[in-house]
């Protein structure tokens, strides 16, 4: 019987030290590609980057984009906002702690625009359809008012996967490497008209997901004899109608000839109960998502000239060809 019980602590114990000298290698090769992944970010070294991190989502193109336009130098359209954010965090500090886990903790000293991009697209959704419809403009402008920021993530070392760390459950990084652009990075405009009642609609979408839009509902005041109080009055009656909750803000602009109504939507944070109130998703599916192809289609059907944009980025055709 002690022969037996010292052959199986043995067994125990070689068994123990291998995992051990595993779970250290692992770790070593997962701090390894984590500085490969940041290196290569700052280096604009696109095979480099995705040969560490799976290219299998839909905002992986827009970071594809990126890379490749900081690459070229052009500085047109989306270009120049890809040129802003790689200018603001080329410089990016990481280091990289090892856990009595299995576990790397990777603190990040970047800059982050996150908040002020949404301050900047509300605001030109407000301010009316061509500012909204001009998506590099805010999305620069959101991204001049960037501010330094550090944060930590963590890395699991314990099951890598053979082609990378998952882009799709590494967005805090990810938005940490870019400024906190990283959700718009793959996004195109689309802009739909209805000449015949005087509406438009603008679309942001990742790939087929519409993540913001904002609705413009014209009402032409040329050849009336409005005073100031009639106009004061019809507003306060449009004003009683205008929706504004979480991710969704209503308002009025007046023009010299034109009262207009405008809402804009943040479907990440709108409540499924108010977009079913307002018609756009099903009361039953909670996790309804608004389809940009089924949403112009619709809108063509009913007679409405629609376009998409990606301002140069070459989005659309890197997906044509995925």
């Amino acid at each position: 019987m002690k022969t037996k019980r010292k052959f199986l602590t043995a067994v125990l114990m070689s068994v123990f030290l291998m995992g051990l000298m595993t779970g250290c290698d692992a770790l070593k090769e997962t701090d390894e590609k984590i500085q490969a992944v940041v290196d290569a970010y700052k280096s604009a070294d696109s095979e480099a980057f995705f040969k560490k991190m799976e290219s299998n989502s839909a905002s992986a193109v827009g970071l594809e984009c990126l890379l490749d336009s900081v690459k070229s130098g052009n500085t047109e359209g989306m270009n120049a906002v890809y040129q802003k954010v790689h200018e603001l965090t080329k410089d990016v500090e990481v280091s990289i702690e090892k856990t009595d886990s299995l576990d790397v903790n990777v603190t990040i000293k970047t800059k982050d625009a996150s908040k002020a991009i949404e301050e900047a697209m509300l605001a030109a959704a407000a301010e009316g359809p061509e500012a909204f419809a001009d998506m590099p403009g805010w999305l620069l402008e959101g991204l001049d008012n960037a501010v330094d920021k550090e944060l930590t993530c963590t890395f699991d070392s314990r099951n890598p996967d053979l082609k990378g760390f998952s882009m799709a459950s590494k967005h805090e990084f990810l938005e940490a490497l870019t400024a906190g652009a990283y959700p718009y990075l793959g996004c195109t405009m689309t802009t739909c008209i209805d000449s015949a009642d005087e509406s438009s609609y603008y679309m942001v979408a990742n790939n087929d997901t519409v993540h913001y839009s904002t609705d413009y509902y014209f009402l032409s005041l040329e050849g009336l004899e409005y005073t100031d109080a009639d106009l004061q009055e019809l507003e306060n009656e449009i004003s009683k109608e205008l929706v504004n909750s979480d991710g969704i803000q209503s308002g009025i602009l007046r023009g010299d000839n034109y009262l207009a109504e405008y809402m804009f939507i943040n479907y990440d944070e709108a409540s499924n109960f108010t977009l079913s109130q307002l018609g756009l998703v099903d009361s039953g599916n909670r996790s309804a998502e608004i389809s940009l192809k089924a949403t112009v289609s619709g809108f063509e059907e009913e007679g409405m000239t629609c376009e998409t944009t990606d301002f140069g980025s070459g989005v659309i055709e890197k997906r044509n060809q995925k």
